[in-house]
């Protein structure tokens, strides 16, 4: 996985305007992950985030596993090239933005009002969002990036 991380790693508007090759990175990082060992990943991500293994464990199943009712149909989230890369700074424990600890709190909360609550995905994605808000966190880190994504 690591090798494939690298060739992507330095996608942007420049390179693939289209994001053609940005959305088959981030189909083929989620796949990998539905299809790989839960348990090592969660452990690392836990240790490089700092939040514990439970809390991962169910990001991990909401993210990658269990299929939600979206737009009526029942199915796994859409993969996210952004996501996708959070996700694996987080493994990595490399280069580790803001952005990417928001991105676990958010899904973490999300997951919640779904499960505990039954809020759809849409609106828990909203409530979520107006306590950990990933998209502007992703956003304003964007703006400081030069294309390379480097700050």
């Amino acid at each position: 996985m690591i090798s494939l991380v690298k060739i992507y790693e330095a996608l942007n508007d420049k390179n693939d305007p289209d994001y053609k090759r940005r959305n088959k990175h981030a189909d083929l990082y989620y796949e990998t992950r539905r299809h790989s060992k839960k348990e090592p990943w969660i452990k690392k991500v836990a240790l490089n985030s700092g939040m514990g293994e439970k809390a991962i464990s169910k990001i991990f199943d909401h993210v990658f596993i269990d299929k939600h009712d979206t737009y009526g149909e029942l199915k796994n989230f859409d993969s996210s090239y952004n996501m996708a890369e959070s996700f694996q700074r987080l493994y990595e424990g490399k280069n580790i933005q803001t952005h990417d600890l928001i991105l676990l709190k958010h899904e973490r909360l999300e997951a919640e009002l779904m499960n505990r609550y039954g809020c759809t995905q849409s609106k828990a994605n909203i409530l979520a969002s107006r306590k950990y808000n990933y998209v502007e966190a992703l956003t304003t880190w964007h703006k400081g990036c030069n294309l390379n994504g480097e700050t």
